[in-house]
């Protein structure tokens, strides 16, 4: 089983399929409009989706942060991305880029035992995200497997690229999320979603600043796990 399961559940449901290529059209960068905060009524991809794209490319990272004020998240073009909840998947946090979904990202709280090993925490979601994966038939390209010192200790990586199996959606989606150990007995799985609509290399592209600059610098600010969800 690929621990891929809320970030490639939410993006599948995001979007629809597409066939053309623009990620070799030269593209200015451009942030998305102002988002109303309101549920989107369809998601946009073409040559708007890859202006978007190549904004979190190449932005000023700035910092966002949860409801409860647990978790600080570094973000590119900080200012675009509007707090979220997902339909049917509670949430310790969520944010779209766009109102139509440029990006995504979500952080979720899994629980393992208080003196559990190195790796329990991507086991963990792996278990939790089962059910989503099988509902979404997803199909995995994964990179090799990384991690990163974090806080005293190792936050696994995963970074890879999904796509729906089924006949109805066959749209690829660039993902990357990390397994923190966050508080006792309880992990932090924080990551992204990148719809490629049409333009698959600025959304591996996005993926991996988002692996690089944004994963290592995120920081835990409770002390203890935060006990809402959205």
């Amino acid at each position: 089983m690929h621990r891929v399961g809320l970030f490639a559940a939410l993006a599948v449901g995001l979007t629809a399929c597409s066939s053309a290529s623009l990620s070799q059209v030269p593209v200015t960068a451009v942030p998305p409009p102002k988002d109303d905060g309101k549920t989107a009524e369809g998601v946009g991809g073409g040559l708007g989706h890859s202006a978007a794209l190549e904004e979190l490319k190449i932005a000023k990272v700035g910092f966002v942060v949860d409801k409860q004020g647990s978790v600080r998240i570094p973000l590119p073009d900080a200012p675009h991305w509007t707090r979220v909840k997902f339909f049917g998947i509670e949430s310790l946090v969520g944010f779209r880029y766009g109102k139509e979904h440029h990006a995504v990202v979500a952080g979720t709280v899994v629980h393992v035992p208080a003196d559990a090993p190195q790796g329990a925490c991507s086991k963990a979601f792996e278990d939790w995200a089962a059910p989503w994966v099988k509902t979404f038939e997803v199909d995995i390209e994964r990179d090799a497997p990384r991690a990163f010192p974090w806080e005293t200790r190792i936050v696994d990586v995963d970074v890879l690229y999904a796509r729906a199996a089924t006949l109805a959606m066959r749209e690829g989606y660039a993902v990357a999320y990390g397994a923190y150990p966050a508080w006792p007995g309880a992990c932090l799985i924080l990551g992204i979603a990148v719809p490629a609509r049409e333009d698959e290399e600025r959304a591996r592209a996005v993926r991996d600043r988002f692996a690089q600059e944004v994963l290592p610098h995120v920081r835990v600010l409770a002390r203890e796990e935060p006990k809402e969800r959205y």
